[in-house]
């Protein structure tokens, strides 16, 4: 029992806040919902809908203890907008599969296994594991024990999980996962949700069987709600009356009032329950002749506006700014705070806050945490349709209220050693007393603070704000991650420099910002266990160029320094996954860059987290040894296979199911096969040198064939818009074709000597990049097939394959030489990389869709996760000249450098390796002032002090023309022309000269 304790999230409550529905009314909707629950073939996921205020949390609620006298609930949860942060998927799941393992033994025993198995579960940021560990396999487990209970579990207000953000947010998008994988579930495992009829739980309802009930209001409202809800006030009218002591009749305020209310509340029950909430708090009379002289039109807003009006008489403009600041705290606090915290946080007085607590009785719950009774005010208050100005809240507005209130708090608190810690010589958890202190020195207002100040900027800019970040960044890092480690909450760092990296964006701090980030990525795990070791293991052990450390070393003088040895710069490396047994051929970020599909020979295709290189589904082993070629759809959730035997399947990357097919599309093995950027259409190419477009989902050919190859097609790939297919052979050729009518509109492109093995086209269609067994890259131009600049070369080794950002201005290539490298297609230059670590070939590459990562994947079976802007500076310095150096320079391709010096020699290093490729090349009879490699990277021009320029052989390291003789003063530099016939150079004799590079005239 102590095992499964620990599946309860810590200091959360998930009973519902409301009261359940009175006895007499609901009986319609409750009905529907149990004759679902007895129907052993229904869909086993019911879905309550309807607008804001019907009732569904209090049917929800219901729902739960009826179900519980029937001993039929498995379990329930009860999301709330305001605690988002708390109440998330993970937490979701998990207080679901804690019901369920103290409902029913045989789900008990499976889950406590799961959790000594993996100990680290119930840490992990993967949903989808999380949901099939702790869920999904112990009730399919539990199916197959042969037992027949209907286990229901019920989920109120689905609309409500993500806060603001709602759909937009990544616990949404989990949690609409969820759902889907739960309808795979055997039909007596039911699930009742209640919520609004939001964008993507209607998308979500439209893909999945389910039963739903939609309880109507305003002019649709039916006469059961209007009923029920003249039963509500009847019952709760005469408690007002009965405790008026006799000044109020028995039958108060008279049927004809009472069916009035019901009328104006148009089937709503919060409208009700707040006017009678509103009635009980002062005169009832008075305050229901409030109500009826404002809300004659009827309607949420009309009744909230009657109780604002009511509520604050004549307000300041004092009293209306501190309504704004306060309410708008309560409505964006990340989780529910006390009147205390709240103050601190906007500069509120205790007795203005008294005081606007007090005017929002009627809308508020009881209790010491700071909240509104219904998300229909919150909505009522964010719209200038209903609310008046004076008490409407700007979200932006109030948010950068927040942040800066934040700052401040931490700005006053934050110090060094915040909990007096006297030694590092024990972990926080192995600290005696530490728990005491920790309550002591991080008050609530700055612990909140501290988790949450990421989260309240506004997207517009503000110098104000920049002023505290400057001050924090420069001056509080380190003692804002002291209050993350204490309070076991290192693992929101990330993410909220990431939001601040986004946020700065030009900023001069950007570049200290992501350096922050560097930071907790490689020292996350060891900040989470000991304070101190911030201090004396991170900060010195940090790259010694890198921002943080620059920024903080001066500050602490005595800690370790690393005297030889240790790095400059962070490395690009920034995850290594392990886990399939074969080479990987496939990889792919989703289309959210949260995640990374596999697929590898050993005919497995796995999920990964991008983050923390956790498996989250998989491996799926549904396709066969059959299968030779593969391809993930844009959005990572469905792969397609193509077979020796001509066919196509498609499977869903999140359930390991077959969903399409198999689909007979050739008659021969079909060697490569892409996804449309829409997923809706598969182009296939076969060793019949021909490609086939069909559909997604009925496999009916919908183009082709095309034809113009002359051998198996190697390569393939849809242009962004659809709209054409770009092709790669074996006979060394492009094509391009219409991927409508297939007919062919560029190409044949001709210049590779060799099989091409990969293409890739530019997001706006202008240009191909493409790798081949001859090992060069080369760049092309889409219409005229013509290609653009020369072919660019790597260390050595076939090119395996290329991708493009999505924005076009880099791609990125895989080689069999182990390396990484990012290209500029419009210079042909390397800008980052080579980025090395995997110990075979690299067999497949792809952007994030940020354009920040690089995923590879290789012949070592590893994926490996890369910092696309970093420079691996993997030469280091080049040692061989024994006087200064005058001039250094790239070739062209970017693969070696070329440098002179005043020792009257030249040198050629390899750029990756560092090793000497030619040189010291001797010849001129002074100091070397210039040289640079001519266009097409074979030779070599120098100028130097004894007044002659030299043309050199890369390879031989022998003179092959010069010297070139006229200056009468030292050559101070020189230059070719761009096609290589011609050199410019400049002189100490205040002269230029252009030369004939091949006659020296």
């Amino acid at each position: 029992d102590t095992v499964v304790a620990r599946l309860k999230p810590s200091d959360l409550e998930f009973s519902p806040r409301i009261d359940e529905c009175m006895e007499g009314t609901r009986e319609d909707v409750l009905k529907a919902v149990f004759d679902w629950v007895a129907d052993y073939e229904a869909a086993n996921i019911f879905w309550l809908t309807g607008h804001p205020g019907v009732g569904k949390s209090a049917i929800a609620a219901s729902l739960v203890e009826k179900l519980r006298d029937t001993a039929r609930l498995g379990s329930s949860f009860f999301f709330q907008r305001e605690r988002s942060n708390a109440m998330t998927t993970s937490a979701l799941w998990r207080t679901i599969a804690y019901g369920l393992a103290r409902q029913y033994p045989t789900l008990r025993k499976h889950l406590i296994a799961t959790l000594e198995a993996d100990e680290a579960l119930l840490t992990t940021v993967s949903i989808e594991k999380l949901f099939r560990k702790l869920i999904h396999e112990p009730l399919v487990a539990f199916e197959e024990t042969g037992g027949k209970d209907t286990v229901v579990v019920v989920i109120d207000a689905l609309d409500e999980c993500g806060g603001f953000d709602g759909q937009h947010s990544s616990q949404r998008t989990n949690l609409m996962r969820t759902l889907k994988i739960w309808s795979t579930l055997p039909n007596r495992f039911k699930l009742v949700v209640t919520s609004r009829a939001e964008p993507d739980i209607v998308h979500l309802f439209s893909a999945v069987k389910h039963e739903s009930f939609e309880i109507l209001s305003g002019t649709m409202v039916q006469s059961k709600s209007s009923e029920d809800i003249e039963k509500f006030l009847e019952y709760h009218l005469g408690q007002i009356a009965a405790r008026s002591n006799g000044a109020l009749a028995p039958d108060w305020p008279g049927g004809q009032i009472k069916t009035w209310l019901a009328r104006l509340a148009a089937g709503l029950f919060i409208w009700v329950d707040t006017a009678v909430r509103f009635m009980r708090r002062g005169e009832p009379q008075e305050q229901l002749n409030s109500i009826l002289g404002g809300a004659s039109m009827g309607g949420l807003s009309a009744l909230y506006s009657s109780i604002l009006g009511a509520s604050f008489v004549e307000p300041t403009e004092r009293v209306l700014e501190s309504f704004r600041r306060i309410v708008g705290g309560i409505i964006l606090a990340k989780e529910p705070l006390t009147a205390s915290s709240l103050s601190h946080l906007c500069s509120a007085d205790h007795s203005v806050l008294s005081h606007i607590r007090n005017g929002l009785q009627s809308v508020m719950d009881s209790g010491e945490a700071l909240r509104f009774s219904h998300q229909s005010f919150v909505d009522f208050l964010l719209n200038s349709a209903e609310c008046r100005p004076g008490f409407l809240i700007n979200l932006q507005q109030q948010k950068r209220y927040m942040t800066l209130g934040c700052f401040r708090i931490m700005k006053r608190h934050l110090r060094f050693n915040i909990c007096d810690i006297k030694s590092s010589h024990k972990r926080n958890d192995d600290i005696v007393g530490l728990e005491r202190r920790i309550k002591e020195r991080i008050p609530p207002h700055l612990a909140y603070s501290s988790y949450y100040w990421a989260s309240h900027l506004a997207a517009a800019f503000d110098p104000e704000t920049l002023e505290h970040i400057e001050y924090f960044v420069q001056n509080q890092f380190l003692f804002w991650l002291e209050v993350l480690s204490l309070t076991k909450r290192v693992n929101l760092g990330t993410s909220m420099i990431g939001r601040l990296i986004e946020w700065l964006r030009v900023s001069h701090m950007a570049f200290m910002a992501r350096d922050m980030k560097n930071f907790l990525a490689a020292f996350g795990s060891m900040i989470s266990q000991s304070v101190p070791h911030i201090y004396l293991s991170a900060l010195p052990l940090s790259p010694r160029l890198a921002g943080v450390s620059k920024q903080y070393m001066k500050d602490y003088p005595r800690t370790i320094r690393i005297e030889r040895g240790g790095q400059d710069n962070w490395p690009a490396i920034q995850n290594v996954i392990v886990g399939h047994k074969d080479p990987v051929n496939s990889v792919l970020f989703s289309s959210d860059g949260t995640r990374i599909v596999s697929g590898s020979w050993d005919s497995a295709i796995r999920v990964w987290d991008a983050e923390t290189a956790e498996p989250v589904a998989g491996p799926f082993k549904g396709h066969s040894t059959e299968d030779i070629s593969m391809a993930f759809s844009p959005d990572g959730k469905r792969t397609a296979f193509g077979s020796w035997k001509g066919t196509i399947r498609v499977w869903d990357t999140e359930t390991g199911e077959m969903v399409a097919g198999p689909f007979e599309v050739h008659t021969s093995k079909i060697t490569c096969v892409a996804f449309s950027s829409d997923g809706k259409r598969i182009v296939s190419g076969s060793s019949d040198s021909t490609l086939r477009v069909c559909d997604a989902e009925t496999g009916e050919m919908v183009a082709g064939p095309f034809e113009g190859h002359t051998s198996k097609a190697v390569c393939v790939t849809f242009s962004l818009d659809g709209t054409q297919i770009v092709c790669g052979a074996l006979d060394g050729t492009i094509r391009v074709w219409n991927a409508r009518t297939a007919e062919m509109v560029a190409g044949p492109f001709k210049g590779h000597t060799d099989a091409v093995t990969c293409v890739a086209i530019s997001p706006d269609g202008s240009r191909i990049v493409s790798g081949s067994w001859d090992q060069r890259i080369r760049v092309w131009d889409t219409k005229t097939a013509e290609m653009i600049g020369e072919p660019l070369r790597g260390h050595g080794g076939w090119v395996n394959s290329v991708a493009y950002s999505l924005d076009g201005t880099r791609f990125v290539s895989g080689f069999d030489d182990r390396a990484i490298r990012v290209w500029d297609p419009k210079t042909g230059v390397i800008v980052a990389g080579p980025f090395k670590g995997h110990t075979s070939k690299v067999t497949c590459v792809a952007f994030s869709p940020d354009g920040t990562r690089i995923v590879s994947g290789s012949r070592d079976s590893t994926i490996r996760v890369w910092d696309a802007e970093a420079v691996e500076t993997g030469a280091g310095s080049l040692k061989g000249h024994t006087d200064g150096v005058s001039s250094a320079a790239f070739s062209p391709d970017g693969t070696r450098i070329v440098s002179s010096s005043y020792d009257t020699t030249i040198q050629v290093w390899d750029a990756e390796t560092g090793e000497t490729v030619a040189g010291p090349v001797k010849g001129h009879t002074q100091k070397v002032n210039s040289a640079v490699f001519s266009p097409d990277g074979t030779r070599v021009a120098s100028g130097a002090r004894d007044n002659t320029i030299r043309v050199w052989d890369v390879e031989t390291a022998k003179v092959v023309k010069g010297p070139f003789k006229g200056h009468t003063r030292e050559v101070k530099s020189v230059v070719y022309s761009p096609d290589g016939t011609r050199i410019a150079s400049g002189s100490a004799d205040n002269t230029i000269r252009v030369w004939d590079a091949k006659t020296a005239e």
